[in-house]
């Protein structure tokens, strides 16, 4: 079942919320370029293990990658593994390659993007969901 899916079902009760979770993920895929965030999404769901592949466990040796994706890609995992240690480095790679605002807006739909999959898999894991 896919995060969206499993939000759904488990907020059916709580349509106010759903609503509220459905505008922060609208409003994050509006200010961030969407081939960059779903890259992101896609590595921060192999790391947490719901990704059907991982496809992007190597992505550092990928060529076809750009410097701002493998620069976003580094922030992610950084972040995903230890948000409270990410590295000055990490910040001003992405800010070096996006910009003051889209590193602001970045950081902030990567947030909401992490959040969702959390959720979704917290909730598959407790009430037997399939993934």
């Amino acid at each position: 079942m896919g995060t969206d899916a499993t939000l759904e079902k488990h907020l059916a009760a709580h349509p106010d919320v759903l609503e509220q979770l459905n505008l922060a993920r609208d409003a994050a895929w509006s200010v961030t370029d969407n081939r960059l965030l779903g890259l992101c999404e896609q590595r921060i769901r192999e790391i947490l293990g719901v990704a059907e592949s991982t496809q992007l466990a190597n992505w550092y040796a990928d060529a076809s990658l750009s410097k701002a994706e493998k620069a976003c890609l580094a922030f992610t995992e950084e972040y995903m593994i230890d948000v409270a240690s990410l590295s000055d480095e990490s910040a001003a790679a992405v800010r070096d390659e996006l910009g003051d605002q889209a590193l602001v807006d970045f950081v902030s739909s990567l947030l909401v993007i992490e959040q969702r999959q959390r959720i979704a898999l917290t909730w598959a894991t407790v009430f037997g969901d399939t993934k």
